[in-house]
Parts: structure tokens; C-alpha cells; sequence
């Protein structure tokens, strides 16, 4: 299977010659996948995270809680706040790019309770098309069990494929049942669970 994948790192502050690993769950859409046309509740909308000066407090508040190892390693180590600039800025460190408007916070009457970051991978197109993936998405923890995931995952896959992508890749923490239940039941592909290093 064609994949730009090998050798990205999670970014996680360690020990010299500290090694350890972790399980996660891969999905994957492509062009065979059908996209849901149902419309957003009336109360939600969509800003560019990046103009919005919530957008780090946002992704403060769900690394926080994260299930994710190499989420809950940041925050022990860094603190959520430094780690949540320390997600947005590794970005291009890990050979990726995006457009400015790719990254929304989905905001529920002037709250913003969520937020979505779908990227490219830098030289890894084919027939001229990005491959892409979620480098991160998530809920407010007080906005969860509302069915907002939903919303962000049909969001971040509509924009990726209207910028054209022919793949979209994202994996998650075993442990994270809600969100493996969530890329089931909107359809993407499940991969077999591969291991990575932290």
C-alpha cells in the first residue's frame, strides 16, 4: 500500500536514549468512501483557528484529557498550554503543510468547543493529489457526548477533499473507544493497529 506515513514522530519531549512505544488505530478514506451531506445544526459554525485568539486554549483543553499516550507525555512533561504550541508549531518539523483555512474551531453560540487540523503530506502526492491526514481533532471535554465529533470528522474530511486529496489517513488510541466507534460508524476503512514510538 502506497503511504507517506514512515518515519513521522509524535513530537514527544524525552530522556536522552529514552525509548518507549505505543499501539494505535489507523482509518483510512479515499475517493470510494461517500461523504454525508447532512447539514450542521443552526447554532454551530465554523472560524479560522489560527485568527481566533481561543485556538490554543482550545487544543490546551482537549490534550488535557486526552486518551492518547503521546498526548498525555506532552502535557506531563510540558504542561497543556506549551504543549499545545508545541503541537501547532511542529507542523512543518514533521513534513507537513496546510492552508490557513483548513484549521476551524467549531463554535456553539459564540463557545468554542472544538477544533480540527487536516494537513498534507509535503512530496507524497500521486497522479497530482495530496495525501493527507488529521493531525489532530477534538472536543472541549464539558461539549463531549454531544455528537460534536461528528461534526468535526465530516468537516475536516469535506475540506480535505475539496482541496482534491486522494487519500486521507488518521489513527487513533485503542483505548479511545468513542472516537474508533466514530470512524466506524461514519465509514472510513480500519487498519490493522501498527506500533510507534513515542
Amino acid at each position: 500500500m502506497h503511504t507517506c506515513r514512515t518515519g513521522q514522530t509524535n513530537g514527544v519531549i524525552q530522556e536522552p536514549g529514552e525509548k518507549s512505544t505505543y499501539w494505535k488505530v489507523p482509518f483510512e478514506w479515499t475517493g470510494s468512501h461517500s461523504l454525508s451531506n447532512e447539514a450542521a445544526p443552526a447554532d454551530t459554525s465554523w472560524v479560522m483557528a489560527e485568527d481566533d485568539q481561543r485556538f490554543v486554549r482550545v487544543v490546551a483543553e482537549v490534550l488535557a484529557q486526552s486518551p492518547d499516550a503521546s498526548d498525555v507525555a506532552n502535557v506531563s512533561a510540558m504542561g497543556a498550554l506549551k504543549a499545545a504550541r508545541h503541537l501547532i508549531n511542529a507542523v512543518p518539523d514533521w513534513g507537513f503543510s496546510h492552508k490557513g483555512a483548513w484549521w476551524q474551531l467549531l463554535v456553539i453560540h459564540d463557545e468554542a468547543a472544538g477544533f480540527v487540523l487536516p494537513v498534507t503530506y509535503d512530496n507524497c502526492a500521486r497522479d497530482g493529489l495530496d495525501e493527507a491526514t488529521i493531525f489532530h481533532m477534538g472536543v472541549v471535554p464539558i461539549h463531549r457526548g454531544r455528537g460534536l465529533g461528528r461534526l468535526l470528522l465530516r468537516q475536516v474530511t469535506r475540506t480535505l477533499v475539496d482541496h482534491g486529496v486522494w487519500r486521507i489517513y488518521c489513527d487513533t488510541a485503542p483505548n479511545n473507544d468513542p472516537m474508533i466507534h466514530l470512524f466506524q460508524t461514519e465509514g472510513w476503512t480500519q487498519l490493522p493497529p501498527h506500533e510507534q514510538p513515542i
